[in-house]
């Protein structure tokens, strides 16, 4: 019999001397310290088969009941510990909610500023465009005057061209 099963059985015989302690007044007797029971007493405190089934199912359950606390601790461990994780997790998660904050501004920032850029950059094309044009136009117009001074060339002596060269070019 181990330990636990006969501490069991020694406070269910002293509860049980306990309610019979009417009947058991000379039957029961304390030597070197211990309850000796009388062949009288045994008879009326041996267990019936029932209670031996309630004991050794109360020994059964106490025993559950030890392994369902060790359970109970080692799972408070683990829960603690999972807390523990999901504290330091929560913490990192807002630190990069923040920081992720702090990325969109900027995005928003540089996004803008492109906007900016490229309202810049589509005013300078378009004037481009029109030096472009006017640089097409001004070699068109150096093109016909070198024409002109041509034909100004071949017909100098000629009043009339001479006279529309000087109103032109200041010449006589």
């Amino acid at each position: 019999m181990n330990e636990s099963t006969e501490k069991l059985m020694t406070k269910s015989v002293n509860s049980k001397i306990n309610r019979h302690m009417e009947e058991l007044k000379n039957h029961v007797f304390i030597i070197n310290g211990r309850k000796m029971l009388d062949k009288f007493a045994q008879d009326i405190l041996k267990p019936t088969k029932d209670n031996a089934l309630l004991i050794s199912k109360n020994t059964e359950l106490e025993r559950s009941l030890s392994i369902a606390k060790f359970e109970s601790r080692e799972n408070k461990k683990l829960a603690d510990s999972k807390e523990k994780k999901i504290t330091g997790l929560t913490h990192e998660l807002e630190m990069k909610n923040m920081l992720f904050e702090e990325y969109v501004v900027i995005m928003k920032k540089m996004e803008q500023c492109i906007i900016e850029k490229n309202t810049v950059i589509a005013e300078k094309d378009k004037r481009i465009d029109e030096l472009t044009e006017k640089a097409a136009a001004f070699d068109i117009f150096a093109e016909r005057l070198d024409k002109l001074f041509a034909v100004f060339e071949d017909n100098a002596n000629i009043s009339i061209v001479q006279k529309v060269a000087s109103g032109l070019f200041g010449k006589k």
